[in-house]
């Protein structure tokens, strides 16, 4: 038989172990308690900043109709929440909603949830949108020469839109220097693809700079009628604006060639042969 010291050794070695199971089992319950509010915070941390996006969000979107409205191409909302996030009033998952309820979690258990989250950015969009047709009171490049002329003639002037009528696919517009606060000037019946709108803006993020060699229709300095120029020089920027073109217009020229003329931005449209 055992001696009573060995029996003593194999008491102690009990009590032993089962002081440090129970160590060890207060320690991982510490652990999972610790971790379990670490996730908490983490995700009271990630509905805070989701809040805030969507106040952003919402902020922004005053300046999204803006931009809009003066026919920003290629806009996209893309700082919107998704809608799936607890911000944009979606679902929640099932873990979070466990933590916001205070429920415990065994996360060692087999029950536990998943704690794979997902880590897809939001996709932005490249699509453009159609751009905003000239409105009545802005000024369009437009050529009365096919309504007043002979077919196929160019006259291009700078004009003011006194009405749309996109059912009959044509503008309405006055010259701009007839233009009169009682409406007297003539007005002329123009079909759309003979009116190209102006810039709206010198901004950089709103407009299109030309590089050089593309044929432009110009406003010739200290005149309001269009005529045919290349680009010598794209039009700089000068803060969040842009600058001047540097232009050569043809038939132009004198014994010593093509003068370059200065041209502001918002007198420069694309030729309509080459759009």
């Amino acid at each position: 038989m055992p001696s009573a010291s060995s029996r003593q050794a194999s008491a102690d070695d009990i009590d032993a172990t089962n002081k440090a199971r129970h160590e060890i089992e207060k320690n991982h319950a510490d652990i999972i308690q610790l971790s379990t509010e670490k996730v908490r915070l983490a995700h009271i941390a990630m509905e805070m900043i989701q809040f805030n996006i969507g106040a952003l969000d919402k902020e922004l979107n005053p300046f999204t109709q803006e931009m809009k409205e003066r026919n920003e191409a290629g806009f996209e909302d893309e700082f919107a929440v998704d809608a799936d996030t607890p911000a944009a009033g979606g679902a929640l998952d099932p873990m979070t909603m466990a933590f916001m309820s205070g429920h415990d979690f065994d996360l060692g258990g087999g029950n536990a949830p998943s704690m794979q989250y997902s880590h897809q950015q939001p996709k932005k969009s490249h699509k453009k949108k159609a751009p905003v047709p000239p409105q009545p009171g802005e000024r369009v490049a437009a050529n009365i020469g096919e309504v007043s002329g002979d077919p196929g003639a160019q006259e291009w002037i700078v004009a003011v839109v006194v009405a749309h009528k996109p059912e009959e696919g044509a503008y309405e517009v006055m010259d701009a220097d007839e233009e009169s606060d009682d409406g007297s000037g003539q007005v002329y019946h123009i079909p759309e693809d003979l009116v190209i709108a102006m810039p709206r803006s010198a901004l950089c993020r709103e407009g299109q700079n030309f590089h050089p060699g593309t044929v432009v229709l110009a406003v010739y300095p200290m005149t309001t009628t269009f005529y045919r120029a290349v680009v010598v020089q794209s039009a700089r920027k000068l803060g969040s604006e842009y600058g001047d073109f540097l232009l050569e217009f043809e038939d132009d020229g004198d014994a010593d060639g093509l003068p370059q003329r200065p041209v502001p931005y918002m007198h420069v449209v694309k030729h309509p042969q080459y759009r």
